[in-house]
C-alpha cells in the first residue's frame, strides 16, 4: 500500500501511531515522531502532533523521508 494511502487510513481511523522512523537528520534523536496522530497528508508532506503535546508541537515530514510507521491494528 502507498505511503500517503496508509496515513490518510491513520488518520481517518484517529490512530495514534506507536512510532514513525525517518532517514537520519543533522540533530541526534530528530524528529521524535513517538506517540503521534496524523493530522494532514499532502502529496509531500505529512504532518504529525504529539498525542501528549497541547497542540503546540507540530512536525512536519517530507514523505520521502520516512522509512517505516508502526502503529496498532484498525479498522478501515
Amino acid at each position: 500500500m502507498p505511503l500517503q494511502l496508509l496515513l490518510l487510513q491513520i488518520q481517518a481511523a484517529g490512530v495514534t501511531i506507536n512510532e514513525v522512523f525517518t532517514l537520519p537528520t543533522n540533530v541526534p534523536g530528530e524528529p521524535d515522531l513517538t506517540g503521534v496522530r496524523v493530522l494532514e497528508v499532502t502529496g509531500e508532506t505529512v504532518t504529525f502532533a504529539r498525542v501528549d503535546s497541547l497542540g503546540g508541537n507540530r512536525i512536519i515530514v517530507p514523505l520521502d523521508k520516512i522509512v517505516a510507521v508502526d502503529y496498532p491494528p484498525f479498522t478501515q
